[in-house]
């Protein structure tokens, strides 16, 4: 008979107990590279206003072996949202290699604000060129 490994999460008293837990079993790649960035304003034209943006990446290794079938554009790619983003010119991080020293996880919501997947979340100041 096969042996199979569970694994239980069990119950946490709040969604960042959940999010901590999670975060010892995230790998993030050695090598990122970002391929696109996207930046917008939440509540625009409303008092609680404010800019965002992420940044769209993909694992250095992966993207190489995409690259070597000319299939680059299926490559999986991952966000990078960036927390106090204040309109920072992010141009010069596109096809950049990057290393995050410091991050966070949250959930990512859809519409009805139900949990969907996890991103993770840096400040620019914690994102270093490699």
């Amino acid at each position: 008979m096969a042996k199979t490994n569970k694994s239980t999460l069990g119950n946490y008293d709040s969604a960042r107990a959940f999010l901590d837990a999670l975060s010892t079993s995230v790998d993030i790649p050695a090598e990122i590279k970002v391929v696109d960035t996207n930046n917008g304003i939440i509540n625009e034209g409303q008092e609680n206003q404010r800019l965002w943006a992420s940044l769209i990446c993909v694992d250095v290794e992966l993207y190489e072996q995409f690259s070597s079938i000319n299939k680059e554009a299926y490559c999986p790619t991952f966000k990078v949202k960036l927390k106090n983003y204040q309109n920072e010119n992010l141009d010069g991080l596109i096809n950049a290699d990057i290393v995050l020293n410091k991050y966070d996880l949250s959930f990512v919501l859809d519409k009805l604000k139900q949990p969907v997947g996890i991103a993770l979340v840096a400040e620019l100041a914690d994102i270093s060129l490699k």
